[in-house]
């Protein structure tokens, strides 16, 4: 075989491939730069950018959006990941008040989990607290959750059972058990959704 094509097809493959493979990804350095690969220039250009680039839509719902980049460079596309999740404006739990928690998760591993929440709100509608608040909150700026919910045994389990869910009541927390109670008109503004919290 002719080693000369074959190493061809192999520098072909590091410059222009992300390989994944079973424990890990390769071939996710960048090499727009000249020099990296003997006889190619790989300079990065806004011409060469634009000609390659292309955006294709794989599912567009109306609460996400999956896509694939092609034609642009692992670390770019990594940047625009970790502006996506920086930039893009969300609501969530900030603030935890915990009065009694004898679960067997830790106070602040719960309201770490708590913050995780996805909360289906418009950001647009609210504003942020000012540091002038002092603790005061309103419809605009705060949005309210109260948890009270307990684990206990259930009277009507199957005899023999292991199930969990079928040896208790309420072995899982999730944002079904989150009373919300609306400030002003938020309850024409704001919804959510159930998402496990805790396996008690």
């Amino acid at each position: 075989p002719d080693n000369s094509i074959s190493m061809a097809g192999k520098v072909e493959e590091l410059r222009t491939r992300v390989d994944m493979k079973t424990h890990g990804v390769e071939n996710t350095a960048t090499t727009d730069y000249p020099g990296n690969y003997e006889g190619y220039d790989d300079s990065w250009s806004m011409k060469k950018f634009k000609k390659k680039f292309r955006v294709d839509v794989v599912r567009l719902t109306e609460n996400d959006v999956e896509f694939d980049m092609i034609g642009i460079d692992a670390s770019i596309a990594n940047a625009f990941r970790r502006i996506l999740l920086a930039e893009v404006p969300t609501m969530a739990i900030e603030k935890v008040f915990i009065y009694n928690n004898t679960s067997v998760i830790q106070d602040e591993v719960l309201a770490h989990r708590l913050g995780l929440i996805p909360i289906y709100a418009d950001p647009d509608k609210f504003d942020f607290q000012s540091g002038s608040s002092k603790g005061e909150f309103g419809e605009k700026d705060t949005i309210v959750f109260t948890l009270n919910i307990k684990c206990t045994k259930n009277p009507r389990s199957a005899r023999g059972s292991t199930d969990p869910d079928d040896l208790y009541l309420h072995s899982k927390v999730t944002t079904a058990d989150l009373r919300w109670t609306p400030i002003g008109k938020q309850a024409e503004m704001v919804s959510m959704r159930h998402h496990l919290i805790i396996n008690l």
